[in-house]
């Protein structure tokens, strides 16, 4: 099984046997077509949406710390109040029960679905890749440091 970060726009360009899971405090509507967050769907390419990846959603510790890049004072991950909280709050998980949670995400839906390729896990953020206060900096430095190094999907 693999694990890379992403951002929901890229959904549209994954195949079949990527698996790809909100960390957002809000989803997008059309993530749950408008119909609660725990609404799940196929689209068109055969992509499930609507699936969270709860234990990386921004807990409440989280919450007043950003105040948008427009008036970020400390912009970027080593200087931001949001992303060290945040940090701190991946650093409470339990690196092994979360792989195995997503080991068998991944095989279910490859058995649901039946493809024989790998489930490639995509953990999306509301953020581009090129953006320094995106959660996923500190969602890969979290898996890096669990010796785990994961990458961004970047459509072929």
């Amino acid at each position: 099984m693999k694990i890379m970060t992403s951002y929901f726009y890229q959904v549209r360009n994954m195949k079949r046997n990527y698996i790809p899971l909100s960390t957002a405090v809000w989803d997008p509507k059309w993530w749950h077509q408008g119909k609660g967050n725990e609404f799940q769907w196929k689209d068109k390419n055969g992509i499930w949406n609507g699936l969270r990846a709860e234990p990386f959603v921004p807990g409440p510790a989280c919450d007043g710390l950003c105040h948008g890049r427009e008036t970020c004072m400390a912009y970027g991950p080593q200087t931001c109040a949001f992303l060290r909280t945040y940090r701190k709050q991946l650093d409470e998980l339990n690196f092994q029960e979360i792989m195995e949670r997503f080991a068998a995400l991944g095989q279910k839906i490859q058995e649901v679905e039946g493809f024989e390729e790998e489930p490639i896990l995509v953990l999306l953020f509301h953020e581009k890749w090129d953006n320094p206060c995106s959660e996923r900096w500190p969602v890969q430095a979290w898996f890096k440091d669990n010796g785990y190094e994961i990458e961004e999907f970047y459509p072929n």
